[in-house]
């Protein structure tokens, strides 16, 4: 089984790491001149004429400089103010910066703050922040590392560390919500030792378990976190609709109908909590409301949120033909053997035939054994895809085709004997 993208989550708060991207001018490895090393014409020898025309033994290229723009620091104190005075007002204000959305000024002042105070974790706690939030994420992993070697148990630290890891730009692979769930995890036990209770904080810690736990496909143990952060806080919004994610994908579907108009009842302008009602709506039934709801989604967050890439049954059987006339001889006589179909949504009865269930926005689905290739006896094995999950799980015409044909190669696998962990390994999650 291939889960489907987590379509309740933000991915400014939702989705595996997003490096910093490379140059786009790629050289060619055997071309690219290490520093101080003597310039030649590519493999030729030859030496490379000074910029005045002459030729110059042994010269070496020169980096082009670079300078990057800073935001000042806005913090305010005296010149008497000693370190400890500048550090606090530094990161207090970096803290202002933070919650008014300039993230490259509250960078500056956290940053400034570590260089007078290197062992404050608050100041390489607010450094990550803001540099992920500029989408700096290889720095912000350092400066978050940093605090948390400073001091591993801080519970505000852990739960900003968590929360990068289970909602943070970019792709969120498997293993960075399991990182995220276990700091989550410990933030919550440190907050709990605590002798006075911060209730925002713990329940903050049991919405981000209950998130990481929804992702990795326990949604059973996300349900029980997430009624813990409600005993904690009952008006929380993004507790509800987490309540409402947990319930969908155990295809309880009432209920989940429930949690979510009472996550809009306080968020009434999550583009996430409609997206996510409208899709309960319909596997109810409910199809008009359900339209309705998840145009309203596309509405409030064009930008993460797009209509679906449908395409018509034959169009898509012709996607499938393609993928499989393209395979070995040999495999491609072994998936000829079996039945691949294409429907809208997926049974109700293939959820269930696992605990806890399959959550409704899977892709595709292999119906036979898992871990060891088809023996005499077995039930005939079958392939199928989703049409409209897939075409909800893209933005554009192309990675329409990619993510089908991603996705009948998983299930290939499946048939082949391939268990999820022996897909993972070949880079086909």
């Amino acid at each position: 089984m291939l889960a489907g993208m987590r379509l309740a989550v933000v991915a400014a708060l939702a989705s595996a790491l997003a490096g910093c991207k490379g140059s786009s001018n790629t050289l060619d490895p055997s071309h690219t001149v290490a520093p101080g090393a003597p310039t030649v014409a590519a493999a030729t020898g030859t030496p490379v004429p000074s910029k005045a025309g002459a030729m110059v033994e042994g010269a070496s290229a020169v980096r082009p400089h670079r300078e990057e723009p800073v935001v000042e620091c806005p913090a305010k104190f005296s010149d008497t103010a000693d370190d400890e005075g500048r550090v606090q007002a530094m990161l207090d204000e970096a803290n202002r910066q933070i919650e008014h959305g300039s993230f490259a000024a509250a960078w500056t002042c956290a940053d400034r703050a570590a260089d007078l105070a290197p062992t404050s974790v608050e100041a390489h706690h607010l450094r990550g922040a803001a540099l992920a939030a500029l989408g700096r994420d290889t720095e912000a992993q350092t400066a978050y590392s940093l605090a948390l070697a400073l001091d591993p148990d801080d519970p505000e630290t852990l739960r900003a560390v968590a929360d990068f890891y289970i909602n943070g730009k970019g792709e969120r692979g498997r293993d960075a919500l399991r990182l995220g769930l276990e700091l989550a995890q410990r933030g919550s036990r440190r907050a709990l030792a605590r002798r006075r209770r911060n209730v925002p904080l713990s329940a903050d810690l049991a919405v981000l378990e209950a998130q990481a736990l929804n992702d990795l496909g326990r949604s059973d143990e996300a349900l029980d976190r997430v009624d813990a952060a409600l005993r904690i806080a009952p008006g929380r919004g993004d507790a509800l609709h987490e309540k409402g994610v947990a319930l969908f994908d155990l295809s309880r579907f009432a209920d989940a109908k429930t949690a979510f108009q009472k996550a809009l009842a306080l968020q009434p302008e999550d583009a996430y909590t409609h997206q996510m009602l409208g899709l309960t709506l319909e596997q109810l039934g409910e199809i008009a409301t359900a339209d309705q709801e998840l145009q309203r989604a596309v509405e409030l967050a064009p930008a993460e949120l797009s209509s679906p890439v449908l395409i018509s049954q034959a169009d898509f059987q012709k996607e499938i033909d393609g993928i499989v006339a393209g395979l070995p001889a040999e495999r491609r006589a072994h998936v000829k053997k079996i039945k691949v179909e294409v429907t809208d949504l997926p049974d109700p009865a293939d959820l269930r035939a696992v605990s806890p269930p399959f959550p409704p926005t899977i892709l595709g689905l292999y119906r036979g054994p898992v871990g060891r290739a088809p023996v005499p006896g077995d039930e005939a094995p079958s392939i199928v895809l989703y049409r409209k999950n897939l075409a909800r799980a893209v933005k554009t015409r192309t990675e329409l085709s990619e993510q089908i044909r991603d996705t009948l190669l998983h299930e290939i696998g499946h048939l082949e004997g391939l268990d999820e962990d022996d897909l993972r390994r070949r880079g086909m999650e």
